[in-house]
C-alpha cells in the first residue's frame, strides 16, 4: 500500500503540474498545491455523478493487484466515465483498449494520453460510451451469477 501510495502521489504531482486536478480522497493533500481537494463524496448517491462528469477518471491499481479489476473501474465504466488505467492483463481479457477504456504504461504515457483525449473530446467521449455500453450489456446481475452458477455446476460435474 505505501508503494501505491507514493506511485500515486507521484502521478498526481506529475498531473496536477500540467492540468487542472480534483481529487476526492479523505486524506490530506497540502504537500501537492496545485490539487483541488474534493473531501469525499456518497458512494451510492454522489460517486457515479462524479465518474460521469469528469473528463478522465485515473485508476492506479494497488501493485499487489496482479489479477483483477478494480471495483472502481468498473464504476467508471458502468457510470460512462472515461476511464484511464494503468496496464492489467485483466482489462485486456473484458474491454477493447482504445474502444471502450485506455490504458497507461508509464506516467509519461499517461500524460501523453491526457494531453490527447483532453483535446480530442469526441474520441473521449465515445470510449466513455462504448465503455457504459459494454457494462449494461455484459456485466449485469443476471449475467454474472449465470457465469457463478456455471462455474458451481461445472467444478460439481
Amino acid at each position: 500500500r505505501k508503494t501505491a501510495t507514493i506511485q500515486r502521489l507521484e502521478y498526481i504531482r506529475a498531473i496536477s503540474e500540467k492540468y487542472d486536478m480534483k481529487v476526492y480522497t479523505p486524506g490530506d493533500l497540502a504537500e501537492i498545491p496545485n490539487v483541488t481537494h474534493m473531501g469525499t463524496v456518497d458512494y451510492e448517491t454522489d460517486m457515479y455523478k462524479v465518474f460521469h462528469l469528469s473528463k478522465i477518471n485515473l485508476n492506479i491499481t494497488l501493485p499487489s493487484i496482479h489479477t483483477g479489476i478494480p471495483l472502481r473501474a468498473m464504476d467508471i465504466l458502468g457510470s460512462g466515465g472515461f476511464l484511464l488505467t494503468n496496464y492489467q492483463d485483466d482489462f485486456i481479457g473484458l474491454f477493447e483498449p482504445e474502444e471502450e477504456f485506455v490504458y497507461f504504461t508509464s506516467l509519461e504515457d499517461a500524460l501523453l494520453k491526457i494531453d490527447f483525449y483532453l483535446t480530442h473530446e469526441d474520441e473521449r467521449k465515445q470510449i466513455a460510451e462504448n465503455g457504459r455500453r459494454k457494462m449494461e450489456q455484459c456485466f449485469t446481475y443476471y449475467n454474472q451469477i449465470g457465469q457463478m452458477l456455471d462455474i458451481c455446476m461445472e467444478s460439481i460435474r
